[in-house]
């Protein structure tokens, strides 16, 4: 995850089991202060970078429920 200021880099699923329930690794990078030149590449706004090059990238593509004939919900399922 990339803030304006800070890199965070970790093994979570983003799902509220996974915090209560195990343990994982993450790093949080914050590049900010009296040291960081500005135009400085930091860890943060490289990730930015790549991150927006993915995304805009001509092999990406809009996901949509309908277009997936095995999404969960589409079928009626909800997981609990």
């Amino acid at each position: 995850m990339v803030t304006d200021r800070v890199l965070y880099i970790g093994t979570s699923n983003w799902s509220q089991n996974y915090f209560t329930h195990t343990a994982g690794v993450g790093l949080v990078v914050n590049q900010t202060g009296p040291a960081v030149k500005e135009g400085q590449q930091t860890l943060p706004s490289q990730a930015e970078q790549l991150f927006l090059r993915d995304w805009d990238s001509d092999y990406a593509s809009q996901l949509r429920v309908d277009d997936l004939d095995v999404c969960p919900h589409r079928r009626g399922f909800v997981h609990q």
